[in-house]
C-alpha cells in the first residue's frame, strides 16, 4: 500500500472525530500519526487552513507534493500544504512550497492560537498532543492560581484561565515564546495572565523559600520573585536542556524539578506533569514522582493519567506522552507551607 493511500485511510478513520471537533470548534488535529499507522517518522497535522506534514527521520516517499495538496483541499478543506524535513540541532528544512507560509491563527475549543508553520523553533507554536492535558484544565482550574512551567506559548495557562483560574503565572526562558503566548492571551480575551522571561529554577527556588545561590544573586538578570503557594502546577519540560542555573534531564532528574514544585504546592493542590520520552514507562515515572513526593513529606493521595485524545493512536496501553495528574491531601504532612503572597505581576 502507498503511503497516499495510508493518509486516506487515516483520514476516513476520523471522519466521526472530526464532526466532533467540528462541534468543539477546534480545527487543529493530527491527520496521520506515522508511528502507529504504517510510517514512522511522518506525521500529518491540520491548523486551521493548513495542513502540515513533518518528516522527522529521512524517507523515500511516493508523494506529489502538488497531488497531496490538492487532496487535502478537496477533502480536508484547507488551503495549503506545508512539507518539512526536521534536522537534528537545526532548523526544519522547508521542502515545500518554496517560500514560507503566512501565520494562521487556529482553534482548540473555542479559543484561538497563532500558529508559524515554519520558523526557526521545531514546532508550529502549540504541540498537538497536549489536548488532552489543556482540555483537563478547562475543566479544574475553578479559583486556582496556577504555575505553568516551560510554558512555551502559553497554551496550557489560557486554557486554565478559560476553566477559571483566579490567576496564572506562565515562565519561560524564551521571549519570543513569551511573546507569542502575550498575543495569544490578547485573542483570547485573558485578563489574568502573567509571563515571567527566566530559567525555571531560580523562580522554583524562590517560590519555594530556598535562598538564592550565590551565582544567581551575582547574575544582574536574575528575575526576583516573592515566595508564593499555587494551588496547580503545571510541569512540561523539554527532556533535555542547559542554562546557567542547570541542566533539565527529564530521564535522569525528573525529581531536581518535582520537588521544589511540591514545596510551593497549596494544601490539596495539584501538579500535572509530563513526560515525553519514549523510553520512560508510565510506571518508572509514577515510581519517581512517589517517591520524590514521598521523601518531601507530601505524599500524593492519588495520580491519575490522561491518554492523548484519539487522533494519537498508540501501538500499545503505554504511548510515549505521560501525562500524569498528582493530587495531594488538603493537610500538608510535613506543616506549614509557604504564605499565599501578593499576586504576581508580569
Amino acid at each position: 500500500m502507498s503511503v497516499f493511500d495510508l493518509l486516506k485511510e487515516a483520514w476516513q478513520r476520523r471522519q466521526a472525530e472530526t464532526a466532533s471537533w467540528r462541534q468543539q470548534k477546534t480545527d487543529c488535529y493530527r491527520l496521520f500519526h506515522g508511528t502507529s499507522e504504517g510510517v514512522p517518522g511522518l506525521t500529518l497535522d491540520r491548523y486551521g487552513s493548513l495542513v502540515l506534514l513533518q518528516l522527522f527521520r529521512p524517507l523515500v516517499l511516493d508523494l506529489d507534493w502538488e497531488i497531496l495538496e490538492r487532496w487535502c483541499q478537496e477533502e480536508v478543506g484547507v488551503s495549503q500544504l506545508v512539507v518539512w524535513q526536521r534536522r537534528a540541532g537545526r532548523s526544519p528544512q522547508l521542502l515545500y512550497p518554496e517560500q514560507p507560509p503566512e501565520p494562521v491563527w487556529v482553534q482548540e475549543m473555542g479559543q484561538t492560537f497563532k500558529i508559524e508553520a515554519h520558523h526557526r523553533g521545531q514546532d508550529p507554536h502549540l504541540f498537538l498532543d497536549l489536548r488532552c492535558a489543556r482540555r483537563y484544565l478547562r475543566h479544574h482550574c475553578e479559583k486556582a492560581r496556577v504555575l505553568n512551567l516551560f510554558s512555551y506559548t502559553c497554551a496550557a495557562g489560557i486554557a486554565a484561565e478559560a476553566g477559571g483560574a483566579s490567576q496564572v503565572m506562565n515562565v519561560d526562558f524564551s521571549q519570543a515564546a513569551l511573546r507569542r503566548g502575550e498575543e495569544n492571551a490578547e485573542a483570547n480575551g485573558c485578563r489574568r495572565q502573567h509571563f515571567c522571561c527566566e530559567e525555571v529554577y531560580p523562580i522554583l527556588w524562590q517560590l519555594a523559600g530556598r535562598p538564592l545561590p550565590a551565582r544567581a544573586r551575582k547574575r544582574p538578570q536574575t528575575r526576583r520573585v516573592p515566595a508564593r503557594q499555587y494551588d496547580l502546577v503545571f510541569l512540561d519540560p523539554p527532556a533535555l536542556a542547559k542554562g546557567f542555573f542547570g541542566s533539565v534531564d527529564v530521564k535522569n532528574d525528573y525529581q531536581g524539578l518535582f520537588k521544589p514544585c511540591l514545596e510551593l504546592l497549596a494544601p490539596g493542590g495539584r501538579i500535572v506533569a509530563c513526560n515525553n520520552l519514549a523510553g520512560v514507562s508510565e510506571e518508572e515515572f509514577r515510581t519517581v514522582l512517589e517517591r520524590c513526593a514521598a521523601k518531601a513529606g507530601r505524599p500524593t493521595e492519588r495520580i491519575r493519567r490522561l491518554l492523548p485524545e484519539s487522533d494519537f493512536p498508540a501501538l500499545d496501553s503505554d504511548p510515549p506522552l505521560k501525562v500524569l495528574v498528582c493530587e495531594f491531601a488538603a493537610a500538608n504532612r510535613a506543616g506549614g507551607g509557604r504564605p499565599a503572597g501578593p499576586a504576581p505581576t508580569s
